[in-house]
């Protein structure tokens, strides 16, 4: 890739009171939501910066994730183990929520009409069922096998995503922080057709249409490899800071990386390249912390948040 160069679009203010959670764009990239510990999901014209919506819940959002092709629907993920499908209308928000777990619900992914949830230990399935207008469980999958390496540590989901590349269609990408990633068939029967022991902490993965997966191993970076045959496309180390889980990320066609720290900086490569550049958060004098939790990429190139800024 040729040299790119990276400008602060917007930044967005006074949506949350405390912590963000999760970010996601909107399949155009019209629109930015936000969750926070404060209940809140703000729903931002990106194009401005301007807050649009702001619903206030009763319990932290940790995950978000907007429903295929629409750009006034998402799925909310709660602590309190219950997931909300939040649709925008011009004066109104409309909430359809239902318990889905015992845990947090940290990690949802959508494909079609089919979302994963994880939270902690509990991986499910669910199918909208439009007669009802409600989401129905399907399968509660099977947590991962043990081996001598994580007999004893506890089973904890980072990541889902339902695969993007031709090859692996109908597929349901799994990451544990302890546990490797499995991968499992779509279906009637959901079984698991794959695994990857990797034996470092896994604290989130990215995978790209080109079949390459991103892993954050929570020690020194990020490591890149062939979904197909688990050979080693990249080893990106950086400073990662303290041991947080820190976020990964596929960007330009799966041709570029990002990921986080918790120095207060995202680095980007070219997996052909090496290094391209910096990027730096708000600094604590702004009143900011310098852990960069959470990237998401758009139509818009990139972006991180701590207060969030559009890239």
């Amino acid at each position: 890739m040729g040299k790119r160069r990276y400008e602060e679009v917007c930044r967005l203010s006074n949506g949350h009171s405390q912590g963000i959670t999760a970010v996601a764009f909107s399949a155009q990239g019209t629109y930015l939501a936000t969750s926070g510990l404060d209940g809140k999901v703000c729903i931002w014209l990106v194009e401005s910066g301007t807050l649009l919506v702001a619903y206030c819940g009763k319990s932290p959002i940790l995950s978000l994730a907007w429903m295929p092709f629409r750009e006034d629907a998402l799925l909310c993920g709660g602590k309190d183990g219950n997931i909300a499908l939040l649709t925008m209308a011009p004066n109104a928000v409309y909430v359809n929520r239902f318990y889905a777990h015992q845990y947090p619900v940290e990690c949802l992914a959508i494909e079609r009409d089919c979302v994963a949830s994880g939270a902690h230990r509990e991986l499910k399935v669910w199918r909208w069922r439009s007669s009802a207008h409600r989401f129905v469980r399907e399968r509660t999958l099977p947590e991962p096998p043990k081996s001598s390496h994580n007999e004893y540590k506890e089973i904890i989901i980072t990541s889902l995503h339902w695969s993007t590349s031709q090859t692996l269609s109908s597929m349901l990408l799994v990451s544990y922080l302890h546990h490797g990633i499995h991968i499992f068939q779509a279906g009637n029967s959901w079984i698991r057709v794959r695994t990857i022991p990797l034996q470092c902490m896994i604290a989130g993965t990215s995978i790209s249409n080109l079949g390459n997966i991103a892993v954050s191993n929570l020690v020194s970076g990020f490591d890149v490899y062939r979904m197909d045959t688990e050979v080693p496309v990249g080893l990106f180390d950086h400073a990662v800071g303290e041991p947080y889980p820190t976020p990964v990320l596929f960007i330009h066609g799966g041709n570029a990386l990002v990921g986080g720290s918790s120095v207060g900086q995202i680095d980007v490569w070219d997996l052909q390249g090496g290094k391209m550049c910096t990027l730096s958060v708000p600094s604590t004098s702004l009143g900011h912390e310098r852990y960069c939790p959470l990237i998401h990429s758009g139509l818009r190139r990139t972006r991180q948040s701590s207060c969030p800024r559009c890239m």
